[in-house]
């Protein structure tokens, strides 16, 4: 065991817990290193998390997650960084950046930073996102289109470097690095690889019998899940199953009604229900107008279920599956490309096989709890957070 312990403070808008909101991507990030850390002692570091978005109140100061504290935010700058500073951190991580991080960064103007660039969206990409329509009202602006505007990193990375405090940024795939000048405001002199710590390793992977394929994400209007229940439509001997739920009702919201009979609403699903679906499908869709590295990727090809998606990050898709070509707004009009792409993979069962396998092997290389501590201790070494 370490003989110093280290105090990690993550900043967080999302905790992949339903009591504090959104089951998304970033909040995946913030569960799996609270887990990680808080499961094993030996590692030597303590999380305690710093919440971007969810406020104090009168009676609650803070709550629990994932074994961890959560600070949640003050009302005043002064609070939030009286706030901090009683915490001693050693270091922080951030998942991703937002303006609202910044009042935490610069409360602790000499605590070195990790900013963990997860999804960070060029103005060009704000665009795309922004203009997704409901195929059935394309006048009106959906729910949930919102990109947060994170150019406010160049400041704090010119403060950073005149106190001479650490700032780095780390990225789950390289090809993001491309993001940044866009996303953040400055050119970055230096990145660093920070996987995704993938706790995701079935050992029993059989598909089903019928024909399967899954959707797993939120089903929200950036994620277009009209664009699978269209496809569904097409595929009536197909099953399609939706993994996931709506943050949104209302006006601008997915309406979840009407859909075709081969087409299953399953909802939010645990850990190992979520292993056992996506063993079992032939093909993972997704339909998204924009993506990170999507966790939900690496999760399918961990189960050897191969991808279909008109988004490819890092190429992973069109190495592992089927890139159907970009489409933006409403993307109905991939319709064709991802029927064509769907029937290639449900017509060629030794494709299939292919692609997932050698997914998983990529997954069980780059992926892992073992790649990320590995990286994640390297990083603090360079932070000047261990020795």
């Amino acid at each position: 065991m370490r003989s110093r312990r280290l105090k990690l403070g993550v900043i967080t808008d999302e905790f992949f817990d339903a009591s504090l909101g959104r089951l998304g991507g970033f909040g995946w990030a913030a569960r799996q290193v609270g887990e990680i850390f808080n499961g094993d002692p030996v590692l030597g570091v303590d999380v305690v998390y710093v919440a971007g978005e969810h406020l104090a109140d009168d009676t609650r100061t803070e709550a629990m997650v994932h074994g961890s504290r959560v600070i949640l935010r003050r009302p005043t700058r002064l609070a939030n960084m009286a706030a901090m500073q009683r915490e001693r951190f050693d270091l922080m991580l951030t998942i991703d950046y937002n303006h609202g991080y910044s009042v935490y960064l610069r409360s602790l103007p000499r605590t070195p930073v990790i900013v963990w660039v997860r999804d960070p969206r060029t103005p060009a990409d704000a665009a795309r996102i922004n203009a997704v329509r409901l195929p059935d009202a394309p006048t009106e602006r959906p729910q949930g289109l919102m990109s947060h505007d994170g150019r406010s990193l160049a400041r704090i990375v010119r403060e950073s470097t005149l106190l001479r405090r650490k700032l780095l940024l780390a990225t789950p795939t390289p090809l993001l690095v491309t993001k940044l000048s866009g996303a953040y405001g400055f050119e970055p002199w230096d990145f660093h690889l920070l996987p995704n710590p993938l706790r995701f390793d079935p050992v029993v992977r059989v598909k089903s019998e019928r024909p399967t394929v899954v959707f797993l994400a939120r089903l929200d209007p950036y994620k277009r899940p009209w664009i699978f229940s269209a496809l569904a439509t097409r595929f009536p001997d197909v099953d399609f199953q939706f993994l996931g739920q709506s943050h949104f009702t209302g006006a601008g919201a997915f309406s979840l009604h009407d859909l075709p009979s081969n087409v299953r609403l399953l909802g939010h699903v645990g850990e190992t229900e979520k292993q056992r679906l996506l063993s079992a499908a032939w093909v993972a869709i997704n339909t998204s107008v924009h993506e990170g590295l999507a966790v939900s990727f690496l999760e399918a090809l961990a189960c050897e279920t191969p991808l279909l998606s008109c988004v490819d990050t890092g190429f992973t898709v069109s190495r592992y599956g089927i890139f159907t070509g970009r489409f933006d707004g409403s993307g109905m009009e991939s319709l064709d490309a991802f029927t064509a792409g769907l029937q290639q993979l449900l017509d060629n069962a030794e494709l299939r096989a292919e692609l997932g396998r050698r997914g998983r092997e990529w997954v069980r290389a780059t992926h892992t709890v073992d790649t990320f501590l590995a990286h994640f201790e390297r990083l603090a070494v360079h932070a000047g957070a261990r020795r």
